[in-house]
């Protein structure tokens, strides 16, 4: 969605014609993207600990087994929303998706979209309508869906998303001790910095009579 905002894709085509070409393949692109660069730095990961770790499994892959989580959790949000825009799986009222058939399209008053070869058949869902991760006045295809709007969509987005990106950098951190290396070149920059300043007090003790 932020893809297709930046292409200046309008909002009232969000669901329908031009737009939703761009956003499908965006969709798409992103689902690659992410799946191709988390699986190979979940390979770079399992590499770079079978080189430089001795011990059991858990202690070699640990790193390996976060990353891996992390991969997985990470691609959860992207595959899902995915699979919502292929499928127009976004539940809304029968008067907003088919205003030419009216509000009793289906017993509940909520549909899914229609497919396109067959505009008069009624996809029924169920109220409150919407999706798992936005509410039905985000299904007409007016609103730019970039955040979700409804708990369902902020947990996957909080636990999944973020909590993978967590497990991630905590992963490669392990696997390329990259703390500890940050650690003792902070350590070297302070001696330095000390040092002058010593040396700096030892010549001038020296110089008093």
């Amino acid at each position: 969605m932020v893809m297709a905002a930046i292409l200046n894709v309008s909002a009232s085509v969000m669901n329908g014609g031009g737009g939703k070409g761009s956003v499908d393949f965006f969709h798409g692109l992103q689902v690659a993207v992410m799946m191709t660069l988390m699986f190979n730095l979940t390979q770079f990961t399992w590499w770079t600990c079978k080189r430089t770790r001795v011990g059991t499994l858990w202690e070699v892959h640990q790193p390996t087994f976060l990353v891996l989580l992390s991969t997985i959790l990470v691609n959860i949000q992207p595959m899902w929303i995915l699979v919502i825009g292929s499928w127009s799986l976004c539940c809304g009222r029968c008067e907003d998706l088919m205003p030419h058939v009216g509000a009793t399209c289906t017993a509940t008053g909520f549909t899914y979209p229609p497919w396109p070869g067959s505009p008069n058949d009624s996809r029924v869902c169920a109220a409150p309508g919407g999706n798992v991760f936005w509410d039905v006045s985000y299904c007409t295809g007016k609103k730019l869906s970039i955040f979700p709007t409804v708990a369902a969509g902020w947990a996957v987005q909080v636990v999944c998303t973020w909590g993978g990106y967590a497990l991630m950098f905590a992963g490669v951190l392990q696997a390329t001790r990259l703390h500890r290396k940050l650690g003792r070149k902070w350590r070297a920059i302070r001696n330095s910095q000390r040092a002058p300043a010593s040396t700096s007090t030892t010549t001038r003790a020296h110089a008093e009579p």
